[in-house]
């Protein structure tokens, strides 16, 4: 008996690492081939391709390089997250169905502030504000966009971030969720709750509605920076403050929305100093995102039950 289950557990552990270098090999293949095809384009180049037991299916040690630049961009891993190595490897032949649960996750993407490719950034940064008055509480705040001259001014002379995406179903919902984190600088987490987001559906020309939404926003020392150098190039706190809130009015009413009151003074409150802002959204009834802006602007708030706290 004892005979029998060492060669069970042989056997087994045998089959998994022969499943797992199939697995392995078949993506590298098929990446190999995705790359060739991109080459015209993008130069990528990798290390090593790895399929783990959970159903996490990793490239990694990934350098990118645009063909016109000298520099290029380094990410440690990109990796396809799924319910388990069984799904895994079968997912070049799963129906079009969402699974239980299925994300991307990009780790350690770094890249140089004075890359060459970073430099054609500035110079379009600068014809697209080129008709724009800023103040000095815009330009050293960088309101009009994270240039890599900004960034640099800011003490950031190399970008170091991880990047999330998710889906997953809890009962008849979705839930999509997306982050960032930027080294020294902030993270970013998004999550949409999602009612009729069936693909099946979806193809019928159905419309996914917003149940719920979440936005939690962590500043991990750029408002700090910004206030410093601010500082330095003579511009009040105050007026930095003021540029900043004339920034997220403007972002809001590109969105079709005006802020009201209670969602201006607690983001008001992280500006002056808390760490985080946190944006919910708990509307009574699903809403048809794609309807909202038949909406007054000042109305949308309420429409989408918005809330917001800073803390």
């Amino acid at each position: 008996m004892r005979n029998l289950l060492v060669a069970a557990v042989v056997i087994g552990v045998g089959g998994f690492f022969g499943a797992k270098l199939y697995v392995q090999h078949k993506a590298a293949e098929d990446l190999d081939a995705m790359l060739a095809q991109a080459r015209p384009f993008v130069e990528i180049e990798y290390e090593h391709v790895v399929a783990t037991i959970r159903g996490e299916l990793r490239v990694e040690d990934v350098t990118v390089r645009f063909p016109q630049f000298n520099d290029g961009l380094t990410v440690e891993s990109i990796g396809v997250l799924t319910p388990g190595f069984l799904f895994l490897l079968g997912f070049d032949r799963q129906e079009l169905e969402f699974p239980e649960h299925l994300g991307v996750e990009l780790t350690g993407l770094r890249v140089n502030a004075d890359a060459d490719f970073m430099r054609t950034l500035d110079e379009l940064h600068e014809a697209q504000v080129a008709a724009i008055e800023l103040t000095p509480a815009d330009h050293c705040a960088a309101t009009y966009g994270m240039t890599p001259a900004a960034l640099k001014r800011l003490g950031y002379h190399e970008v170091v971030m991880d990047l999330n995406a998710s889906l997953r179903t809890v009962a008849t919902h979705l839930v999509v969720e997306l982050g960032a984190e930027i080294e020294d600088m902030y993270e970013l987490d998004v999550q949409l709750t999602l009612e009729g987001a069936d693909p099946r559906a979806m193809a019928r020309g159905a419309r996914p509605l917003l149940v719920g939404g979440r936005l939690d926003y962590v500043d991990r020392s750029l408002n700090d920076r910004i206030v410093r150098h601010c500082a330095e190039q003579q511009v009040t706190r105050e007026d930095v403050i003021a540029a900043q809130m004339r920034e997220i009015q403007a972002i809001a009413r590109d969105s079709g929305m005006e802020l009201d009151a209670p969602l201006i003074e607690p983001y008001m409150d992280f500006l002056l100093g808390k760490q985080r802002f946190t944006l919910t959204s708990a509307p009574p009834r699903p809403i048809d995102l794609t309807r909202v802006s038949l909406y007054k602007p000042s109305d949308v708030p309420n429409l989408l039950n918005l809330s917001a706290e800073a803390g």
